[in-house]
């Protein structure tokens, strides 16, 4: 379930772990989610049917983001119909929100599906936010305007692709409206900073995603495990994502099944002349192996040693660089590798603060 990683949680990291997802819901305002979390979190400690398939932990849980994977299985099992009884609970079921009956319901629901809890647990979350294209956006701009290329999107933890759609959303930033019309999904945020004088998207020619398990939403019950995910009381994140799943199903982006590292080192093996490369990733790279991370870095670097004006290459990166802040949107640029920080934006894409001049 770690992923790979040869180190096993207890209980108590466990529960550290779940409680600091507990704080972060509440202040990116999901009251829900962090209910559902805090049942999760009493199921663990009173060794309820939830304690034998989570602790010990094989991996570290934060990277894990178990939490996530948790509140996700119960959300998983009231859209598919495993558990019926939990679906009342849930805003879209009616909301009615008694947390002594939800951990009743969530000790029947786990201990009726232990395989099923035990298989979807054992998979990463996907959480694919939409949002993040709010910072993402204006970045691919600003680098079609310095180089004045189309774009080669290249996105190293993609989950189902759908911000590999970008140019295919309407954006409201502040006061500014630029894209698709009548595209299915807006992206909408508080804009700070100064506008960066976008007019229109630039032009994609070419756009590719790589993920270790990567989500087809034309297969089977891939949209509903990619919907469990979305903190369900927030209502226009949940829009959001259902127009852009709806997009992703009528032209599928294209992902590969496959390390970002050894990926990366593949993609970027040979300048495109003619097009500017961006290899972009958001609130992804933090939960890459050491391993991984080194090759990822290794191919950044020698692709960059062989870029050049006819054929640039560039790294587009929303991260949480430092816990106590918000994430950055950070720009490198070759030839030449100068890193700048051009933007802070919430991690949901609720607001972004442009730096750039």
């Amino acid at each position: 379930m770690g992923d790979g990683v040869e180190m096993q949680a207890g209980l108590e990291r466990v529960v550290e772990t779940i409680d600091q997802q507990i704080r972060w819901c509440y202040e990116f305002a999901s009251p829900f989610t962090a209910g559902v979390l805090e049942c999760i979190r009493d199921n663990l400690v009173k060794g309820g049917a939830l304690a034998p398939l989570v602790v010990p932990w094989p991996g570290e849980p934060m990277r894990d983001v178990v939490a996530l994977r948790l509140a996700g299985v119960l959300q998983m099992m009231a859209r598919t119909g495993l558990a019926p009884r939990l679906v009342p609970f849930y805003p879209a079921g009616g909301g009615r929100w008694d947390a002594a009956a939800f951990a009743r319901e969530l000790e029947n629901a786990v201990a009726a599906n232990l395989d099923f809890v035990r298989g979807i647990i054992s998979r990463p979350p996907q959480t694919n936010e939409i949002g993040r294209s709010a910072a993402l956006m204006p970045a691919y701009a600003l680098i079609a305007a310095r180089t004045g290329l189309p774009l080669r999107i290249l996105e190293v933890g993609a989950s189902a692709g759908l911000n590999l759609m970008w140019d295919r959303f309407r954006y409201r930033l502040g006061s500014h409206e630029v894209g698709d019309a009548q595209s299915p999904v807006t992206v909408a945020a508080e804009w700070r900073g100064a506008w960066p004088g976008i007019t229109a998207l630039p032009r994609v020619v070419e756009r590719r995603g790589c993920d270790r398990t990567p989500i087809d939403l034309n297969a089977p019950g891939e949209a509903d495990r990619l919907m469990s995910y979305m903190w369900p009381d927030q209502a226009e994140r949940v829009k959001r994502l259902e127009g852009a799943i709806k997009l992703a199903q009528q032209v599928k982006p294209p992902l590969d099944k496959a390390d970002a590292g050894d990926w990366l080192a593949q993609q970027l093996a040979k300048a495109v002349p003619g097009v500017a490369t961006v290899v972009a990733h958001t609130i992804a790279w933090q939960y890459f192996s050491k391993e991984t991370s080194e090759r990822g870095h290794r191919a950044l670097e020698d692709a960059g040693a062989r870029a050049s004006a006819a054929a640039p290459l560039a790294r587009v990166s929303l991260e949480h660089y430092a816990p106590d802040k918000p994430p950055a949107l950070k720009l490198t640029q070759w030839p030449g590798g100068e890193t700048r920080t051009i933007a802070n934006a919430h991690a949901h894409g609720l607001w972004v603060e442009w730096l750039e001049v």
